[in-house]
């Protein structure tokens, strides 16, 4: 049997506070903007460190290019409310409200150019963007957390996706500017963005005490915003069932009703104990296998950021 400790779900993000025309390129009347989605090699809100061993090269994966090509790379607006594995580890493109179009690092931040999806949370996201808002990022993947000295260490990290949120837990994931015909780069000289310039300055000095109308954001009390989500082998067996076409068909085919499931070590076959005392035995697909494989004992923890 699969481990039963086989993981967290890890929610990063937080809470927040923070008009003419903009020119910049387009895409079917769109704006594309850049943004940092996250950074490597720090300490974020939440106490958690993503080394740039660990992240970076998720961003040339196979399925991270696959979804790119296909332009299925995309943001959902806000992190998925399900603690389910099934949910938290797809991207339900109903909900997404950006669409990345390129993914890159530059020094130790993770980069990305972005547009709104054409349903009505990319709408909203793109009128945002004609406003002069600054949307910000946060990661969701699967993976181990650790205690290092370096604090609450990701390893082991599969990228899902980055989900557009409100306060990020990396105080630098936010949009940049918007992206320009001539391929530069325009950040629109708000208040707003004066204000988080300086306080990033700030922050870098020390000087900043992070209060916002009383309310203390220290690195302590942020962090318990943090939502970490233990995963269990029922995690398991839903995504199997929510997954596995070839359950499905030997279910639909033999239309029987089964008291007892499970999954042999190796992560293969599905075994099913029919009310009649029968045991079946059904050949999981590899892409399942593959899921499972990611969830099982080297990996504790599924989390974003």
């Amino acid at each position: 049997m699969i481990n039963p400790n086989i993981g967290q779900i890890i929610l990063e993000s937080d809470f927040s506070n923070i008009e003419s025309k903009i020119t910049g390129k387009r895409i079917n009347g769109k704006l594309v903007c850049e943004s940092v989605l996250q950074t490597a090699d720090e300490k974020n809100r939440n106490g958690r460190y993503y080394a740039k061993e660990e992240l970076f090269p998720q961003l040339t994966a196979p399925r991270t290019l696959e979804l790119l090509r296909a332009g299925y790379l995309r943001a959902e607006l806000g992190h998925p409310l399900s603690k389910e594995l099934a949910r938290q580890s797809i991207i339900n493109d109903q909900l997404t409200c950006a669409r990345f179009l390129k993914l890159w690092t530059d020094g130790d931040n993770v980069m990305a150019h972005a547009i709104g999806t054409n349903n009505e949370y990319g709408k909203a996201f793109s009128a945002d963007l004609e406003e002069h808002c600054f949307p910000a990022w946060s990661l969701r993947a699967l993976g181990t957390v650790e205690q290092t000295r370096r604090g609450c260490e990701v390893k082991n990290l599969r990228v899902i996706t980055w989900d557009q949120v409100i306060y990020p837990s990396h105080p630098h994931a936010y949009m940049t500017g918007i992206v320009q015909e001539n391929g530069g780069v325009i950040a629109p000289e708000t208040h707003i963005q004066t204000v988080y310039q300086e306080m990033m300055k700030d922050r870098k000095s020390g000087t900043l005490d992070e209060t916002n109308d009383g309310i203390a954001l220290n690195e302590e009390a942020v962090a318990t915003e943090g939502v970490v989500i233990p995963i269990t082998n029922d995690h398991i067996i839903n995504f199997i069932q929510s997954s596995s076409n070839n359950l499905k068909f030997v279910q639909e085919c033999f239309d029987f009703a089964y008291s007892g499931i499970k999954v042999n070590e190796a992560g293969t076959k599905v075994l099913l104990t029919t009310n009649a005392g029968d045991t079946l035995v059904i050949n999981l697909e590899s892409y399942i296998h593959n899921e499972l494989m990611n969830y099982s004992n080297e990996y504790k923890d599924i989390f974003e950021v």
